[in-house]
């Protein structure tokens, strides 16, 4: 009877002590991933874009969408490099990059610009390159300056505060509206919306997606937007990276006023800490479609 006892006990022990071993083994795992590999993971996002305002010229054209690059304290050449043949094996017909080209607490050595400009210029779009600044863009006058002598000689067409149409194939177009930094930068929506119709889709790129309140609902029909990283380490309850302008639209998709979708991506760098947790950096592909009219 007492050999029973003690043999159920040691069983007891046994068990508690493997679900322990078990729980510290997926924890160290865990951890090790979010810090050794998840940063230099980058997941494709699909999505499609279908209405009747895309042009039928347009149809199935592919959009890549990736923003926070943060290059230069954790992002180094070779995650640059794995980036960028990424971006190039999905083909897009465009790219558009969404603000955030150094890390805030860079500052862009002649070396670093080099490295920039020779992967982004090897990224491939035949029907254009585009972007927006970010608020570690807008830092400083000379930062400021720096990011754009590099889009432009990467061939990127800064959007600030500016729509382009774009145009494949024939006269229909949709439009692509930049907006400049909510944060330490200086939006003038009204300026950006000049030129676009209310006839045509509009995809709005702004980095900071609390700027998304204050967009015209009835010129905007998808709005693209970074910033957050997803909160980078996240737990559903907190996060590692709370930035201001990302207050109250934080991460993944947000419907405003309930016509308009606001889609945060969790961009494809990391900063204060090199670490991703629940928020795999991320390219997006969208897919243009166009949607016959009813009747």
């Amino acid at each position: 009877m007492i050999n029973d006892m003690e043999n159920q006990k040691n069983r007891i022990i046994a068990r508690i002590l493997t679900v322990i071993f078990i729980i510290a083994s997926l924890s160290l795992a865990l951890v090790y991933d979010a810090y050794y590999r998840a940063p230099s993971r980058y997941q494709v996002r699909y999505e499609t874009l279908e209405s009747v305002f895309i042009p039928d010229q347009l149809d199935n054209v592919s959009i890549l969408f990736f923003s926070d690059l943060d290059y230069g304290t954790f992002v180094d050449e070779a995650r640059l490099s794995k980036l960028t043949d990424s971006i190039n094996q999905l083909s897009p017909d465009v790219i558009i990059f969404g603000g955030d080209l150094f890390d805030e607490i860079c500052t862009p050595s002649q070396t670093d610009q080099d490295t920039v400009i020779r992967f982004f210029s090897a990224m491939k779009a035949p029907l254009g390159k585009y972007a927006v600044l970010g608020d570690f863009d807008c830092r400083s006058e000379s930062v400021s300056a720096t990011v754009q002598d590099v889009l432009f000689q990467s061939d990127f067409e800064l959007l600030l505060n500016s729509s382009v149409l774009l145009r494949n194939r024939g006269s229909g177009s949709i439009s692509l509206t930049g907006l400049d930094s909510g944060l330490y930068g200086h939006p003038d929506i009204d300026t950006a919306y000049t030129n676009v119709g209310r006839a045509v889709f509009n995809i709005a790129i702004t980095h900071t997606p609390d700027l998304a309140d204050s967009l015209p609902i009835d010129q905007t029909n998808y709005i693209l937007s970074g910033h957050s990283h997803g909160g980078q380490a996240y737990w559903g309850f907190g996060a590692l990276y709370t930035p201001r302008m990302a207050e109250r639209y934080f991460r993944s998709k947000h419907e405003i006023q309930g016509t308009v979708t606001l889609d945060i991506t969790n961009g494809v760098g990391t900063t204060v800490e090199d670490v991703r947790f629940l928020s795999n950096a991320e390219i997006v592909l969208y897919r243009l479609k166009h949607k016959a009219m009813m009747g």
